[in-house]
């Protein structure tokens, strides 16, 4: 099993780290929740292996996948 976890600052300013997911692309829409219902700012999305998907990338994702 993969373990994907979505690091974020949420909006009373702390820092924190999702639970895992099993998989990159369900991370991604973790990390797609948290910034538009949270109102997190995200950081990073880390899996297995030390696997990174930079904020940059992330944020993209999100505006081409802006609603489900």
């Amino acid at each position: 099993m993969s373990d994907w976890k979505v690091f974020y600052r949420d909006s009373l300013d702390h820092d924190r780290i999702s639970p895992s997911f099993s998989s990159k692309e369900a991370a991604l829409v973790q990390a797609r929740k948290l910034d538009r219902d949270k109102r997190a700012e995200i950081y990073k999305i880390e899996g297995p292996a030390g696997d990174i998907v930079p904020k940059a990338d992330v944020m993209r994702w999100m505006s081409a996948h802006r609603w489900p």
